[in-house]
Formats: structure tokens, C-alpha cells, sequence
């Protein structure tokens, strides 16, 4: 059994990569060359700058928090 954070890494990587394969297919016209657009693009952030990701992580969720405290502020 992995540690809480491999397993954290592990799940936002798939949820990353399929969002990423859906995204580089509609822009190239091409699964297969989704798929490997997406690859390089998920190994480039997770292995090679895992602090980018968290730094996207934090910005996606953080954004939400803020978008939903200032609505309820106003």
C-alpha cells in the first residue's frame, strides 16, 4: 500500500491525463496523436516539475474557494 501522497499523485495524474487526451484530440483532429501529446505533456509536469502541478492544483481549487466565498460575501 502506497503513502497518501503517491496516491494523491497517482489520481491527479489520470484525472489530468484524461482531461489532456480530450483536449490535445480536439485540437489536432487525431486520438492517436492525442494521446501521445498528452503523455509528454502529463510526464513533463508530474515527473519532471511537480511543483507546477501543485502549483495548478491549488490555483484551480483555490479559485473555485474564492469565487464561491466572494458570492456569498456580496
Amino acid at each position: 500500500m502506497g503513502d497518501l501522497w503517491s496516491d494523491l499523485q497517482l489520481a491527479l495524474i489520470i484525472i489530468i491525463f484524461i482531461y489532456l487526451v480530450g483536449w490535445a484530440s480536439d485540437l489536432t483532429k487525431s486520438k492517436k496523436i492525442g494521446v501521445v501529446l498528452a503523455l509528454i505533456i502529463v510526464y513533463l509536469t508530474v515527473y519532471q516539475h511537480t511543483w507546477l502541478l501543485i502549483f495548478v492544483v491549488l490555483l484551480f481549487f483555490g479559485y473555485a474557494f474564492i469565487e464561491k466565498f466572494t458570492a456569498e460575501v456580496a
